[in-house]
């Protein structure tokens, strides 16, 4: 059995970009949930700022909640899996900032919100879940 126990959200806020859309940008992807949040501040290569926004919960009906809308919207196959032993691991979404500013839903590499949500079980079962969301 599938339990998604934990659910990171972390994206970095370059010196070009607003704070306040970015953190408007995740909460359209988390949705009426509120999370645990942290901000630290990172010096980049040009010695320009960089702040890293992240978010955290525990609670398994919310991060089951998040990660089913998701893939609801984006589907399976931009899933990362990271397996560990024991049957357990890592699923990693990487959704685009800008959409998700505009309150759209869409997979991105490059430069993107990230979703880590750690499970315990077989990850295969979120395969059925795409059918029932």
């Amino acid at each position: 059995m599938l339990r998604l126990v934990r659910l990171t959200v972390r994206t970095h806020v370059y010196s070009t970009e607003s704070i306040e859309k970015v953190k408007k940008a995740v909460q359209n992807i988390l949705g009426d949930n509120i999370l645990q949040s942290s901000k630290t501040s990172l010096t980049g290569h040009f010695g320009d700022t960089i702040t890293v926004l992240e978010y955290v919960c525990e609670d398994p009906e919310v991060v089951g909640e998040v990660f089913k809308r998701v893939v609801a919207k984006v589907g399976m196959s931009v899933v990362g899996v990271e397996e560990k032993g024991g049957g357990g691991g890592k699923l990693h979404i990487r959704l685009d900032k800008q959409k998700a500013y505009l309150d759209e839903v869409a997979a991105e590499d490059i430069d993107p919100i990230k979703l880590e949500f750690t499970y315990v079980g077989d990850w295969r079962e979120a395969l059925k879940w795409q059918s029932i969301t």
